[in-house]
């Protein structure tokens, strides 16, 4: 089995300072927004002591993250729109049950102040297909 790029990362509400957590390797940062680009999925340990019980997890090299006060700079802003854009379905945790209502997905996750939403996959723009305005053949 191939070792995957970077290091675990792990993504949860953080209640006491109103922002997302983020976890990699034994760093811990905050950040308002997170924008994960791929690959993700949720875990959850019902058996845990202690909050958190669930929380999302993609690799380090997919996570960006930034306060609400670094989200009026140009790149980000740039980033949050487009993001804004390809979003789609909120993503749930249930306490009482322990689970989330969407186990995983492969377009990204999207973590604001109002809550985590799912990404849908991102248009290719300026794309344009080899065999557009080439006339079929019939061969028969």
């Amino acid at each position: 089995m191939a070792a995957k790029n970077g290091y675990k990362a792990i993504v949860h509400y953080y209640l006491q300072k109103d922002c997302w957590s983020i976890h990699v390797q034994s760093c811990c940062y905050q950040g308002h927004y997170v924008l994960i680009e791929g690959a993700w999925g949720t875990e959850v340990k019902p058996n845990r002591k202690s909050n958190p019980r669930g929380w999302v997890t993609a690799r380090s090299h997919q996570l960006i993250f930034f306060c609400a006060e670094d989200a009026d700079k140009p790149e980000y802003r740039q980033l949050l729109m487009e993001a804004e854009r390809r979003k789609s379905v909120r993503l749930r945790y249930d306490k009482v049950n322990m689970t989330f209502n969407i186990p995983f997905g492969s377009d990204g996750l999207l973590f604001t102040p109002d809550g985590a939403f799912t990404l849908l996959p991102r248009q290719r723009q300026g794309f344009t297909s080899p065999f557009e305005g080439q006339v079929e053949l019939d061969v028969s």
